[in-house]
């Protein structure tokens, strides 16, 4: 079994530059401004042949009052109960606090293995004045810079010892399905975090009404009728025009990151607001990465009543008809309405995703299709199409070879793929066509 080990410590202690250098990459955000990490980020790790989930946390801040710190707090608390080893990040350059004193004597309450690790030590001088942090009472601390990745082996050799004490029995995953990735999208304040909470059953992420709150692209593991899950939390997408800070460019980033990472990818909408300009970019961005999407209509309670659903999803439609294909689901995150309905949904896009079907039985298919309507007369020529097959899934895609593929024209395609799709379905799944000369 993969042991747990979360990463704590003040704001600005380099705990996100840490985690990432565990991870060999970037995939917390890393900036010189306090508090920039907020939720649990999640990741994985290997030394020595073994696997570590590693939990990024956001800085401990009991006196701030910007309505963050109790969340945030209570994200540590379930984060550190969760796992096996504790990481103490300190900082060696501003030296010990007394908020690391505060820190030091709460974590000896979770009767945890806990490593005392001294931050930015990049300097002889700075190594020696690290022996002050022994006024924590430890018996050990180790020295590192995150920054330039010195320090950190020794770290990691203890730690795996730690790991071997425990005496994990092995567990034999063979059987177990490959997990399954889920991204929740969308603009900011719709609500994504809000329905991850209802899915996982749990405070998993900081719920706010400040739009903006999740910053990082946050994974989540879960089980789902005997199936491994991955949700992907993710920043709100703003236009462009409207991204200034840094932090939310790499935010944006981040999410678009998300979104090649998943295989079904919700796009979350505010009821209240309605489907806009950006969540058809959204939409268009989804479809031409090949993944499966599914529509989902948050805060259903705030509107119900006053318009009914079938007016409202044309209206989606309209803004975004590139994805007519996609299932639409109304829901209340508040409530806790249809929510039950958004992973079954996004199960069977994946089961559309991952569809073949047989050429002999695609070309029957095709030959019904062109009885009823031919390709049209192009610059003098009748390009006609003889044989399609299917060489892949994830998305389906489809090789059709004729005479002319070049003289087959736009609204042709269409009416092919509608065809397609009235004959064997892939809801919420995008197809591809390929045209090739015979």
């Amino acid at each position: 079994m993969k042991q747990v080990i979360s990463v704590v410590g003040r704001p600005n202690v380099g705990k996100s530059t840490f985690f990432n250098r565990m991870l060999g990459y970037r995939k917390a955000i890393t900036e010189d401004t306090p508090g920039v990490t907020r939720d649990r980020n999640y990741g994985e790790f290997e030394y020595r042949g073994k696997t570590f989930i590693l939990i990024d946390t956001g800085g401990f801040e009991p006196f701030r009052e910007d309505g963050f710190s109790p969340l945030i707090e209570k994200q540590i608390q379930r984060s550190i109960q969760e796992s096996s080893i504790v990481l103490f990040l300190l900082d060696g350059r501003e030296g010990i606090l007394p908020e690391d004193k505060d820190i030091a004597k709460a974590l000896r309450r979770y009767d945890k293995p806990v490593f005392y690790i001294v931050n930015k030590v990049d300097s002889q001088k700075r190594e020696l004045s690290a022996f002050e942090f022994y006024e924590l009472g430890i018996e050990k601390f180790y020295p590192i810079s995150a920054l330039h990745g010195t320090g950190i082996e020794d770290l990691l050799e203890d730690v795996v010892k730690s790991a071997a004490a425990a005496d994990e029995a092995p567990v034999d995953d063979t059987d177990i399905s490959p997990a399954m990735k889920i991204a929740l999208i969308g603009r900011p304040n719709t609500g994504k975090s809000s329905i991850t909470n209802r899915l996982l059953r749990s405070d998993r992420m900081i719920v706010s009404e400040v739009p903006g709150t999740t910053r990082d692209a946050i994974d989540s593991k879960m089980i789902f009728r005997d199936r491994e899950i991955i949700l992907i939390d993710t920043a709100g997408l703003r236009k462009k025009s409207k991204v200034t800070k840094k932090i939310e460019e790499y935010s944006v980033s981040s999410a678009i990151k998300s979104v090649e990472r998943a295989q079904v990818v919700n796009l979350v909408i505010d009821a209240g607001e309605g489907a806009s300009h950006q969540d058809g970019s959204i939409a268009h961005l989804v479809a031409a990465r090949g993944k499966g999407i599914c529509i989902i209509i948050n805060k259903w309670d705030l509107v119900e009543g006053k318009t009914n659903q079938d007016e409202y999803g044309a209206m989606v439609l309209e803004k975004m008809p590139h994805v007519s294909f996609a299932p639409i689901l109304f829901v209340s995150a508040k409530t806790g309405k249809n929510i039950e309905k958004i992973l079954s949904t996004d199960v069977a896009i994946y089961g559309q995703l991952t569809r073949t079907i047989k050429t002999q039985e695609l070309n029957r298919a095709l030959e019904e299709f062109l009885q009823k309507l031919h390709p049209p007369h192009q610059q003098g020529k009748s390009p006609r199409i003889s044989y399609i097959s299917q060489p892949k899934a994830l998305p389906p895609t489809f090789i059709l070879f004729s005479s002319h593929p070049r003289l087959i024209p736009e609204h042709y395609k269409r009416y092919l793929e509608n065809s397609l799709r009235n004959r064997y379905g892939f809801h919420g799944a995008p197809i591809r066509l390929v045209f090739r000369k015979k």
